[in-house]
């Protein structure tokens, strides 16, 4: 009979499939109950009856089913229509797996490695892992998969890997997700993002929330597709909607920063806060947020602010740390107080966050209760300069010319001060054409000087204007320019250096009215088109 109704299932005759094995089920034979109980959690050739479902379960389970007993124990270790009771879920499991059910021993596994009902014994699970591979169960794949992970015998990990691909071959979803993610990062196996969204695309088409929102993750950031900011935003509100934590915390960025959809800090708000009410970290950093900035429906409170980004700090999230330690720096939502403010910003610059690195670096050079520690600032200066950091050069480079925290070296100095320059540091383009005019350990290096001073002033800084005025006018390092001189006069005078009153009358009373008036038409034309 269950033959029979497999084959009329197959023919694509479902409901005379259900008939059959339901007049079947009655006689009482185990097989056909459990049979019967797919069918009406699948809705095949009747509708869905979870309900009913489980009570054919259960019928199988008592006349000794291996596979409805597993799936007995699986409700009450997870509480599926019944109260949670691990006394009878091992009860369940075990029955299952005396009769060689592998999902059943892989569940025992788990409860073992839980400390679940038994003791917490982890050699014991992984003993009945391995059982569950060896059977071909992909749950147990998966966990002994991940178990040999763990080796430092790259023959060891290479089995794993197999069993994990074995396991997300299959179907199962756990092993697809954590195998795509050893696939972004690179995690015992090379990094390939293409696999990495073959495997999530295979979760989410399962509607596996983690698969969705792993999905999304890549559309965010183009691995192994074309970058879409708006199908991740998409995939994340579909995943949000069903309450994974990650996805509202994504959600919530995407709406606050307006990244893949319009911004709108209201919904960004009631995301983060979804998010937090989980205990995800982000959310509740973003909840901090937006009482920082008065946004989302609140009104600005920074001790609201600093509150949520300790709770935040407590489950190391980076950028609460970050916004603590310059919280604690400067007083704002909290007292003053730059010890602390210095650990908040060492736990961030620890796990490499650059501004974090160029704070603690900026503090210790200015000095803690007065002290500065040369040492230290040089140390998370450096840190911050190898990740790019553009003030990080600069401060470096015055700490060669300086000889604080390292070897007195003008050409070190000089090198990352142009390194910052370069990457349009402007304090540190003005400093460079400063230092460039020449002094006793400098040569002077006129026309360079005169290049960083025009590309700082062409970023409104105001003493860089001055002095590139004086330039024009004296023809230093520049073909002289008279009316290009009285322009980034007025500039100057505008943007609030006092010396630009007094040059702009020495340039009114000593230059010719054409000059005058074509430093003006230039001065108005820079501030119409910024150049």
């Amino acid at each position: 009979v269950l033959k029979q109704a497999s084959e009329l299932n197959n023919a694509g005759r479902s409901e005379d499939a259900f008939k059959l094995i339901e007049a079947f089920s009655e006689t009482g034979d185990p097989a056909a109950q459990f049979f019967l109980a797919r069918l009406l959690e699948e809705g095949v050739g009747t509708d869905i009856d979870t309900n009913r479902a489980q009570q054919m379960l259960f019928a199988a389970a008592e006349k000794g089913h291996p596979e409805a007993q597993a799936r007995v124990g699986g409700f009450y270790a997870l509480g599926h229509g019944v109260d949670v009771d691990y006394e009878k879920a091992a009860f369940w499991f075990e029955k299952a797996a005396k009769q060689g059910s592998a999902s059943a021993l892989n569940d025992l596994g788990n409860m073992h490695s839980l400390g679940l009902y038994f003791e917490k014994n982890e050699a014991h699970a992984v003993g009945l892992y391995q059982i569950s591979a060896e059977l071909g169960n992909p749950g147990g794949q998966y966990s002994y998969g991940q178990y040999l992970l763990k080796s430092d015998d790259p023959k060891i990990v290479a089995d794993g890997l197999l069993l994990l691909s074995k396991a997300a071959d299959s179907g199962f979803e756990k092993a697809q997700t954590t195998l795509a993610l050893h696939y972004i990062e690179g995690n015992v196996v090379q990094k390939d993002f293409d696999k990495a969204f073959q495997l999530f695309s295979a979760a989410a088409a399962s509607n596996d929330l983690e698969g969705i929102v792993g999905l999304g993750m890549n559309y965010a950031n183009g691995y192994g597709c074309e970058k879409n900011a708006s199908k991740a935003s998409d995939l994340f509100r579909i995943a949000a909607a069903r309450g994974s934590s990650q996805a509202q915390f994504n959600l919530a960025w995407d709406y606050h920063h307006g990244v893949g959809i319009d911004q709108d800090y209201n919904l960004a708000m009631h995301w983060y806060s979804a998010a937090a009410a989980q205990g995800h970290p982000g959310g509740i950093r973003g909840v901090g947020q937006m009482y920082e900035s008065g946004v989302g429906g609140v009104t600005r409170d920074l001790q609201i602010a600093a509150t949520h980004y300790k709770e935040a700090a407590k489950q190391g999230d980076l950028i609460a740390e970050y916004n603590l330690g310059v919280f604690y720096e400067h007083g704002e939502g909290v007292p003053k107080n730059l010890e602390i403010a210095a650990q908040y910003l060492e736990r961030a610059a620890s796990k490499g966050h650059p501004s974090s690195q160029l704070n603690l670096g900026l503090l210790y050079q200015a000095g803690i209760n007065g002290l500065p520690d040369y040492r230290k600032a040089i140390y998370w200066l450096q840190m911050a300069s190898e990740s790019g950091n553009p003030k990080a050069n600069g401060a470096i480079g015055q700490m060669y010319l300086s000889g604080l925290g390292v070897e007195r070296n003008v050409e070190e100095g000089l090198r990352y001060l142009e390194m910052s320059a370069s990457q349009g540091e402007v304090y540190s383009q003005y400093n460079l054409a400063l230092l460039l005019k020449g002094r006793d350990d400098i040569s002077a290096q006129v026309e360079r000087s005169a290049y960083w001073l025009k590309a700082a002033a062409e970023q409104d800084f105001a003493a860089a204007q001055i002095d590139l005025a004086i330039v024009y006018l004296q023809g230093s390092g520049v073909a002289q320019d008279n009316a290009e001189g009285f322009k980034w006069t007025l500039l100057g005078e505008m943007n609030g250096d006092q010396r630009g009153e007094e040059i702009r009358r020495y340039c009114e009373g000593t230059l010719q009215e054409d000059e005058l008036t074509d430093g003006r038409e230039r001065a108005e034309h820079y501030l119409k088109s910024g150049n």
